[in-house]
């Protein structure tokens, strides 16, 4: 709960109308404000946030941020303005932060950013229901991940909340180092620098330097970093100070604050060294690097997979050793798995209790590696959210495991675009074409102009059709799919195949 004078201050600015109280959320759609919310009128790509303020007063908006004062008069809703007001907005959530800090004498809430090209919102899930065993969590609906979605999630903390976990994603350099100047970190997790938005960086070199900004978000990171800051990144961190914007509160002095790094992949290994490091991955890799013994990380052997897809492991911290049975589906969880019980353990709960959480585990976002089952024992993946070269070849190879365990009926893909890939576009399409071909997929339907590379690779090989949207591909795999087959359904959220997947299954899956 604010008061719209706290909020002015937090903005370094004045308002006519200090003593109203917000008493609800903060929002920037006009169409989910609720009495007592606080409405930011921000300026999207195709609307104005301002032409809503009407709506907004209307639906209840005690009061609104907005950059011109004028638009709020002439409705006649309480305002505060600011020069920019998505900026403003990621301020908000810097104050509201540092405040709860100050009043918990900087020991709450713990602040853990989660990156990488793939897996974020499934470590993102699987670190909030480890935590709830040690105190109250805050995470993200959904994918907030943005200069949007991550201070709206930030604004949720109350004076109660032990953690924040937030997921952080980046589409050009600079993008990591605006969120964590928002919400500095007390934890930074970097999954894998992958195959995600190249056309954005310029190339996986660039896309690393920008993955590694993380780490500069970290609170107190006292150890070597390998990757300096971007002209972009610097730009970023500075663009709330030109908005004449400054911390209201003061800074409290933080723990050492730890990295927490892929093992397995080597420009996110070499982002960092020291004793503020902590690893996971593969045991053999850290023996052969020689650093079990230097760091309390959470390692994986004996990975073995069951006939429904989902891994068996021993996960092992130090001296202690526990075998794991992951409720998730997919070999490519367990990386996932071992980064959020990596962070859990080195924030107090015990290796033999996460083990417990990730045998329980089920996707609790939408559209990420959901398996249904439903009539004529047709089974559907949907992993529709999202999708890139390496989240592709990860579900043709969970499509071959499942078809395999069943005994019977067809593989069938069902692949729309993946988005945002720039100059590497056709070559990272026609490499899960080539995927597809390894897993002798036996039916492939593509959809969307940028698919067509993964249907030149599969057409002579496999029962193959392309069509141009989500719509046409739906009455298509109606008219494929037979009794007993197991079918994919994977791509960028723009190329909407996550439709097909809401009309099979009946919609949500989360």
């Amino acid at each position: 709960m604010w008061t719209l004078g706290w909020i002015a201050q937090a903005l370094n600015t004045s308002c006519q109308n200090p003593d109203i109280t917000i008493t609800g959320t903060v929002v920037t759609d006009s169409r989910q404000v609720k009495p007592g919310d606080l409405y930011v009128a921000r300026r999207g790509e195709s609307s104005d946030g301002h032409d809503f303020l009407a709506a907004a007063k209307k639906a209840g908006a005690a009061a609104a941020i907005v950059e011109q004062a004028q638009a709020a008069e002439t409705v006649g809703i309480a305002y505060v303005q600011v020069p920019e007001a998505t900026r403003a907005l990621g301020w908000l959530a810097h104050q509201h932060l540092a405040f709860l800090r100050q009043q918990s004498g900087g020991k709450k809430p713990i602040c853990v950013g989660i990156t990488g090209s793939a897996g974020k919102t499934t470590t993102k899930d699987l670190l909030s229901v480890l935590l709830t065993k040690l105190g109250k969590v805050v995470a993200p609906e959904k994918s907030y991940n943005n200069e949007v979605g991550l201070p709206l999630t930030v604004l949720k903390a109350e004076e109660d909340t032990d953690f924040l976990v937030l997921e952080m994603g980046a589409s050009g350099l600079g993008h990591l180092a605006l969120l964590t100047e928002i919400a500095p970190l007390d934890m930074a997790i970097e999954l894998m620098v992958g195959h995600a938005h190249l056309g954005g960086f310029g190339g996986i070199e660039a896309l690393a330097r920008a993955k590694a900004e993380l780490l500069w978000g970290l609170r107190n990171f006292p150890e070597e970093r390998s990757f300096s800051l971007s002209p972009e990144a610097e730009c970023a961190k500075q663009s709330f100070a030109e908005d004449g914007y400054q911390d209201s509160f003061s800074q409290l002095t933080a723990k050492t604050s730890l990295a927490i790094l892929n093992i397995d992949d080597e420009r996110v290994r070499q982002m960092a060294r020291g004793q503020a490091v902590r690893y996971f991955g593969s045991l053999e890799t850290a023996n052969d690097l020689g650093l079990f013994a230097k760091s309390n990380g959470v390692y994986v052997s004996q990975i073995t997979m069951d006939g429904k897809g989902r891994a068996e492991f021993l996960i092992t911290r130090g001296k202690e050793s526990v075998k794991v049975k992951l409720g998730l589906i997919g070999k490519h969880n367990v990386s996932n798995a071992l980064a959020a019980v990596t962070a859990a353990t080195e924030l107090g709960l015990g290796l033999q209790d996460a083990a417990l959480v990730l045998e329980k585990a089920r996707p609790l976002s939408e559209h990420r590696l959901a398996v249904r089952e439903i009539e004529s024992d047709i089974t559907v993946i949907d992993d529709s959210y999202n999708a890139n070269l390496d989240s592709m070849r990860s579900g043709i190879k969970t499509l071959q495991t499942l078809t395999q365990a069943k005994g019977r009926g067809r593989t069938v893909a069902v692949l729309g675009e993946m988005l945002e890939l720039g100059a590497d576009s056709a070559e990272h399409h026609r490499l899960v074409g080539e995927a597809c071909l390894e897993a002798k997929i036996a039916v492939v339907i593509t959809v969307g102009e940028q698919a067509k590379p993964i249907y030149a690779m599969v057409s002579d090989h496999a029962e193959a059709q392309h069509v141009e949207n989500a719509d046409k591909a739906l009455r298509v795999v109606k008219q494929v799919i037979s009794p007993g087959d197991t079918v994919l359904i994977k791509g960028s959220n723009g190329s909407g195949v996550w439709r097909i997947a809401d009309a099979l299954t009946g919609g949500s899956n989360a």
